[in-house]
Formats: structure tokens, C-alpha cells, sequence
């Protein structure tokens, strides 16, 4: 009798623990915790820089049998650019505006006589464009389009290089408004954080421009095409 409790004792001590086993609940399965949708949606504000590329195409307009010509420079540009971006599914609009310093400038070349002294400058010195933005967006890249208002103005000086009375120098600075086209990939490396790259066609249309002259210079009116093409990189920052 001693000897089938302690055998019965044994079989129950080792059944326990599977039977306890067995009824013990199975932990519960979380569930993953979702993947936040990155958006472009919201305000941001950066710096670009690059390069720019001018082409003045000019006429005299008193002149019947002038045809046009032109002259070309390119130089620097440096600035910065504020907008906001509005996503829908994976389509993204918006709206930016930028400004820049210019250094786009004709020095040489000039279709002008003059002593050894003589200075013929061009230039343009900002760059500014109010552009709308339609793009599409690959999670945190972003292809877009831009267009619409540029603006920019053409400074003139030119100095004879005489002396006395022969003396001379005229300048002139004209402001000009026109379109804009153009588009850039954009890709968001990290929070808040984006760096694009993007180029831009801007077409002015003729102007007439008279620079005003001192001394013993004379200048004409002339009708004056530009366009100006820039090629720039940037950082943003996305509030």
C-alpha cells in the first residue's frame, strides 16, 4: 500500500507541470504598430546657389535696316527661396518665391569704340520669380515642375576712356518682368531636411533702353530681348 502512494505521489508530480502547461493562457500578439504616411504637406524655407546664363538680343529701333544681334554672359547666383507644399495622395502643389544675387556680367566684347581706358559693363544683378509647383512624390523624393513670374533688371555703364573734354560715360538701369519654366528633383534626407537641384528658363520680353550720358558720349534707344537660364542646388528646411 506504502509503495503505490509514493508511486501514484511520483506520477502526479511529474504530470503537473505538463498539466499546468496546458493551461496556461498563450500571451497575447501585439499588434505592429503602423508606419507613419510621409508628407510634404507644409511650410519650409532654405538658400540655393549655382550658376546663370544671359543673352541680350538687341535693335536699334530708329534704324530700318538694323537686324538683331546678341551678346551672351553668365557668372554666379546666390540666394534664398521660401514656399509651401500641399500633398494629395502622392501628388504634391505649391507655391515659392526666390531672390538672388546676380553676378552675371558683360565686360568684353563690346561693339563700342573708345580710348584705352574704355569700360562697357552688362549686367544682372537679381534674380527673383514667383512660381507655382505641381510634382509627384515617391515617399521622400519629390519630382516637380515650376512656372510662372521672373524678375530681374539689366545695369548699363560705359566710360569712353578719354580724357578733357572728350570725355564721356553713360548709364542706365532697367527693370524687367517675365515668365518663368522650369523643375528640379527634391529629396527629403532626413527630418525637416531636404536638398534639390533644379533648373529655370526665363524670357523678357523687348524693353526700349536709353541709358542716360555726361560728357562727350552719345547713346540711341535700343529694343532689348533677354532670357536667362540657371541651373542652382539647395537645402530647405520643412516646419
Amino acid at each position: 500500500m506504502g509503495t503505490k502512494l509514493v508511486l501514484t505521489a511520483a506520477l502526479l508530480a511529474l504530470a503537473t507541470p505538463a498539466f499546468a502547461a496546458d493551461i496556461i493562457a498563450p500571451a497575447p500578439v501585439k499588434a505592429p504598430v503602423p508606419v507613419p504616411i510621409f508628407s510634404w504637406t507644409g511650410f519650409y524655407i532654405g538658400a540655393h546657389g549655382g550658376g546663370a546664363w544671359s543673352k541680350w538680343t538687341g535693335m536699334d529701333p530708329a534704324d530700318p535696316t538694323a537686324t538683331w544681334s546678341s551678346v551672351t554672359a553668365s557668372g554666379g547666383v546666390a540666394g534664398g527661396q521660401i514656399g509651401g507644399n500641399y500633398q494629395i495622395s502622392n501628388v504634391v502643389v505649391g507655391l515659392e518665391g526666390t531672390g538672388a544675387w546676380s553676378s552675371v556680367t558683360l565686360s568684353s566684347n563690346s561693339p563700342f569704340a573708345g580710348g584705352a581706358g574704355f569700360i562697357f559693363s552688362l549686367k544682372n544683378d537679381y534674380i527673383a520669380t514667383v512660381a507655382g509647383r505641381f510634382g509627384v512624390a515617391f515617399d521622400r523624393v519629390l519630382l516637380y515642375a515650376k512656372g510662372g513670374a521672373a524678375f530681374t533688371r539689366d545695369k548699363y555703364y560705359v566710360n569712353n576712356g578719354l580724357a578733357g573734354a572728350l570725355a564721356g560715360s553713360a548709364s542706365g538701369s532697367f527693370n524687367r518682368t517675365g515668365w518663368l519654366a522650369g523643375g528640379g528633383v527634391e529629396w527629403m534626407f532626413m527630418p525637416n531636411w531636404s536638398v534639390r537641384a533644379e533648373y529655370n528658363y526665363m524670357g523678357f520680353g523687348a524693353i526700349t533702353e536709353l541709358p542716360v550720358t555726361t560728357g562727350n558720349l552719345v547713346a540711341t534707344p535700343a529694343n532689348v530681348k533677354l532670357n536667362i537660364q540657371t541651373g542652382t542646388v539647395g537645402v530647405n528646411y520643412h516646419f
